[in-house]
């Protein structure tokens, strides 16, 4: 299975502060650091529903390596993103918008790290979900750990500042946040409130759909075979 993480994360969100205090007309007893947790809470939950993360930052996505075959049936249960490196000639990165693919490291079992020389693939940072293809005359790493054997770290957003994020995502956050506030301390009645439909119209067309997945089968089971 491949692990996704955080090695950088955003240095500003998509609202400010002040903006939030301004379309709440909240006054100087509710302090910054209550309105900063609404903001993050609430750009969590448009990323999440997206599938996008929204101010740059970097990742690492980790990948296994496998040895089945793309048509090779599996017993049980496999979970995430569906990726057989010799098969498809290619690993799907699971964050998107991708600025760039920055190195891609890959491990033995004793823990040696190697850098995979970029002339051995292209790196498709314009669709929604982003490949790395193998090159003609390209090979892959061999000699790799089963288990995260190799790592890809990338950038990804859509720039390093709120003015790049678009303006239907900021008016979702910010639409959320005042769902929040207005429903601060009402989470334990049933049924519990739920957000306005307007936010899933506003973020829908971000939505990144992965037609592979399933209700059985919603992350990632990427490997190299």
């Amino acid at each position: 299975m491949a692990g996704l993480e955080v090695v950088t994360g955003p240095t500003q969100e998509p609202i400010t502060i002040n903006s939030i205090r301004d379309h709440l007309r909240l006054d100087e007893l509710v302090d910054d650091i209550q309105i900063n947790g609404y903001i993050i809470a609430a750009r969590q939950w448009a990323e999440n529903y997206t599938g996008r993360f929204f101010i740059q930052r970097t990742m690492r996505q980790w990948y296994d390596a496998r040895s089945n075959g793309f048509h090779n049936l599996v017993e049980g249960t496999v979970t995430g993103h569906q990726n057989y490196f010799t098969s498809s000639q290619h690993l799907e990165v699971a964050a998107t918008p991708i600025i760039s693919i920055d190195s891609i490291k890959y491990y033995n079992d004793a823990g040696t790290e190697s850098t995979w020389d970029a002339d051995n693939y292209y790196a498709d940072t314009v669709s929604d979900i982003g490949r790395i293809m193998l090159r003609d005359g390209g090979s892959f790493p061999t000699d790799l750990r089963k288990l995260n054997g190799l790592a890809v770290n990338f950038t990804v957003g859509y720039g390093a500042t709120a003015a790049t994020v678009p303006q239907a995502i900021k008016i979702a956050i910010m639409q959320y946040i005042t769902f929040l506030y207005e429903h601060r301390g009402e989470f334990e009645r049933f049924p519990a409130p739920t957000p306005p439909a307007v936010l899933r119209s506003l973020l829908n067309p971000y939505k990144v759909m992965r037609f592979s997945a399933s209700p059985y089968n919603q992350l990632v089971t990427s490997g190299i075979a």
